[in-house]
């Protein structure tokens, strides 16, 4: 049996991942009042670290699902730019629409944005499983902000769910796939 070609990257981003479980994830979680001291890493380690065990293993639940769902994924280096470009939007966009936020952990919202990204890549070779998969994003993103708002909490992580990481990572592979998109159909155009 012959693994995916995209197999290398997301088993290098598993191994990150479980890598920075090992970091204690106070010294790397976002963190408003740490942000504010001149803390800038933050921005980017905040979303490498989690709240326990479990939280880390559903996320690298579904970065196996994400890498299982298509069968072509964004260009590596399109890949690479999603995935350092999309903590610092996450986490700016939490500074400016999360103002009672003290700290965050997690890649869930990086994931949710990578799912969209890989979605858009894919829309115009598999428009109906990709269609699928965006739908079912947005009815997962609509199902948390009813489900959530009053506590937060979720058992499974161990912590309170971070809905608008959600979405802010849905919101940047959006982008991402549009600029990508827009980049394929101007391209071709060029070589003419």
């Amino acid at each position: 049996m012959r693994l995916p070609s995209c197999w290398p990257r997301f088993t290098l981003l598993a191994a990150l991942l479980a890598f920075a479980a090992l970091i204690p994830a106070v010294a790397l979680e976002w963190s408003r009042p740490g942000i504010a001291a001149g803390e800038y890493w933050r921005l980017i380690t905040g979303h490498w670290v989690h709240l326990g065990t479990n939280h880390l293993l559903l996320n690298l639940a579904g970065l196996l699902v994400t890498s299982l769902l298509f069968t072509r994924h964004p260009p590596l280096a399109w890949w690479l730019s999603y995935l350092a470009l999309a903590p610092l939007v996450i986490s700016a966009g939490l500074l400016l629409i999360a103002p009672e936020l003290a700290w965050y952990r997690g890649f869930s919202g990086c994931l949710h944005g990578l799912l969209v990204f890989t979605a858009l890549f894919n829309l115009r070779s598999d428009t109906r499983w990709s269609l699928i998969i965006l739908g079912f994003i947005a009815l997962k993103l609509l199902f948390e902000n009813v489900l959530y708002p009053a506590t937060g909490h979720n058992p499974l992580i161990g912590g309170s769910v971070v809905t608008q990481a959600h979405w802010l990572g849905a919101l940047t592979g959006l982008g991402a796939g549009i600029m990508l998109l827009l980049h394929k159909a101007v391209r071709p155009a060029i070589r003419e």
